[in-house]
């Protein structure tokens, strides 16, 4: 059973492979593009599902796997 959570905690993310480092926007393509303008290519501009998910208002990154089997959602839309 999914845990309960709060939309507003959870932010569209990428996070870098070679650093950890996670770039958030309105929408998994826009951290995409945050990150690419911050000089980061390490995912040749595709969304890595290894490396897409949401950040958490705590700091915590989630793939989009983790969010589905925590917290019952996959999707930025989901969080509309």
């Amino acid at each position: 059973m999914p845990k309960p959570f709060v939309k507003a905690d959870f932010k569209p993310a990428v996070r870098d492979p070679l650093t950890g480092k996670v770039y958030t926007g309105a929408s998994h393509m826009e951290a995409l593009i945050n990150m690419e303008k911050a000089g980061v290519k390490s995912l040749g501009g595709q969304l890595d599902p290894a490396h897409t998910g949401f950040l958490r208002k705590d700091g915590t990154f989630y793939t989009r796997a983790e969010t589905e089997r925590e917290f019952g959602f996959r999707t930025s839309a989901d969080l509309r």
